[in-house]
């Protein structure tokens, strides 16, 4: 009995909101429904009156802004008109890094394979450290080791003393450059 009754009383929601949908909700509904479409229509009607001398004295601005669109459009117009041609310039590019990368990829693997690969060049700092050795070397030819006792050894060895005083000049003899050399000019002439 329980169910009947809730069967009921779920019919007797449903006839209520029937009712207050058919009597109360509908008429309200349709009023305001009259109401807006009657003012639309005078909106719109004042729109339309007012449109033909704002229209007219907004003209240029017009002309102007569909000008303007027309020229903004114009690229993506060619764009439609050269698609093919990009698609085919995509397509290639795509299968041109693909074949390069499988050549480089045999090649590389290749070259592995068959010892071609070049030692590896002197970095800078290698080329640097040589550069120094060198410079040391080339100094430690000109100067006598420190160590050494400024009364010369020999008779024929000029002491410490006198390479001190003539540093300037051996390092103006043997400096590098255009400047500390002499530029030799011809002595005949053909004019």
């Amino acid at each position: 009995m329980d169910k009947a009754v809730e069967g009921q009383d779920l019919l007797n929601v449903q006839s209520v909101f029937a009712v207050l949908t058919t009597y109360v909700i509908w008429p309200i509904g349709l009023v305001v429904y009259y109401v807006l479409l009657y003012l639309a229509i005078a909106i719109l009607f004042l729109a339309k009156i007012l449109y033909t001398p704002v229209g007219w004295l907004l003209q240029p601005i017009i002309y102007m802004g569909q000008f303007l669109l027309i020229v903004l459009w114009t690229p993506f117009r060619l764009l439609a008109k050269l698609e093919t041609l990009y698609i085919y310039l995509g397509v290639a590019a795509v299968v041109g890094l693909a074949i390069g990368a499988v050549m480089r990829y045999l090649y590389g693997s290749l070259s592995g394979v068959l010892h071609l690969d070049t030692p590896p060049a002197r970095s800078a700092k290698e080329y640097r450290q040589a550069k120094r050795r060198e410079k040391e070397k080339t100094a430690a030819s000109f100067y006598p080791p420190l160590h050494a006792s400024p009364q010369s050894t020999s008779p024929t060895q000029p002491s410490q003393a006198y390479y001190s005083t003539s540093d300037a000049a051996l390092k103006s003899r043997h400096g590098k450059g255009l400047l500390n050399q002499t530029i030799m000019e011809e002595m005949d002439s053909d004019y």
